[in-house]
């Protein structure tokens, strides 16, 4: 098999795993707050989630962008 050919199966098969490893782990961090803090704790991870990955994402661009 070529090298093409495997890089072609090879990447959409490691971005779906990428996606079930990130899934699964937001999902059981989520079941472990809710267990703790209840729903409460469910709430924050997620606005700091919603809040935290867009600032983080602008803040490395910006530091990007300087270089």
């Amino acid at each position: 098999m070529s090298s093409q050919i495997r890089l072609a199966l090879l990447i959409p098969f490691l971005s779906v795993i990428t996606i079930v490893v990130i899934a699964g782990g937001i999902g059981v961090a989520l079941m472990v707050m809710d267990e703790l803090y209840h729903e409460w704790g469910v709430i924050v991870l997620g606005m700091v989630l919603t809040v935290g990955v867009p600032t983080l994402a602008a803040l490395l661009q910006r530091w990007v962008e300087r270089e």
